[in-house]
């Protein structure tokens, strides 16, 4: 009971740090979370080695990728509740509601996807691989900030029976500003339980051909680092740089639906902001 009241007294004053995703907040260089929306364009360049998730034929799913393309970074938050979608997230969409909330903790009931509809049929030699559906996830995501320094916490199960899995994350990052530069440095690691895994990369028997072995995935960490910059153009333009990498974990290296062993992304953009 007492728990209960705790929550409850948290939920009816609603004040505090109310964080946005990491991604966000710790580029930022700030701790607002009040509704933004930004829109622009930018240069991505980048390797991301798995058949199905970047649109790339087999023999060339693990080539370097140039892509020019829109920006859309926005939330919007109403009385806690709140929508969101950054650019450099893992997640796509979040919704969710901030529940509880301190000066330098906050925790969030989330509902969000990581991974979209994956088709591989239309692949040369892939054409036995049955579409794997998109997850939504439902759990928690909590914020916790020491000065300059940000920890984020995540644990979400699959609630569409796509593959009724469970994944987790801990984030940290640090912000430190140069001049008129907000820099920002992040690390991560992401956890996919045997069934996520196996979802997405496995071979089933019923799959299998004389040239695509059948293959069963296990659970598996995702390491991922994160550099960035953010400058003022003027007072309604930004400048956004970036690089990010991941290390694929065995259990998908080791998949025929995967070619190569890590994922980057370079990128750089000018982004109009909107403050509502």
């Amino acid at each position: 009971m007492k728990n209960v009241m705790v929550l409850t007294a948290a939920l009816l004053i609603g004040q505090g740090v109310q964080a946005a995703d990491i991604a966000r907040d710790i580029r930022e260089g700030e701790l607002d979370n009040a509704s933004f929306f930004e829109l622009g364009i930018g240069v991505f360049v980048g390797e991301l080695p798995l058949l199905g998730f970047n649109g790339q034929e087999p023999d060339v799913s693990g080539d370097v990728n140039l892509s020019i393309s829109a920006g859309l970074q926005a939330r919007l938050e109403y009385r806690g509740f709140f929508a969101e979608v950054i650019e450099d997230s893992f997640s796509d969409i979040t919704l969710g509601y901030n529940a509880y909330v301190t000066e330098d903790t906050s925790l969030d009931i989330v509902a969000t996807t990581w991974f979209q509809h994956i088709s591989r049929d239309e692949y040369a030699g892939f054409e036995s691989i049955t579409d794997r559906d998109g997850d939504i996830l439902i759990g928690l995501r909590s914020n916790h900030y020491f000065g300059d320094n940000q920890l984020q916490l995540e644990l979400f199960h699959d609630v569409v029976d796509a593959h009724d899995g469970f994944v987790a994350a801990a984030q940290v990052g640090r912000r430190f500003q140069y001049r008129n530069w907000n820099f920002h440095g992040l690390a991560g690691l992401r956890y996919f339980s045997e069934k996520v895994v196996q979802h997405y990369f496995g071979v089933s028997e019923a799959e299998s051909t004389a040239t695509l072995a059948a293959y069963n995935a296990d659970h598996g960490f995702l390491p991922t680092l994160q550099f960035g910059g953010t400058v003022p153009i003027n007072e309604n333009w930004i400048f956004r740089t970036g690089a990010e990498y991941s290390h694929l974990p065995s259990t998908v290296r080791d998949s025929p639906l995967a070619q190569g062993d890590s994922l980057y992304v370079l990128q750089a953009g000018v982004y109009r902001v909107f403050q509502p």
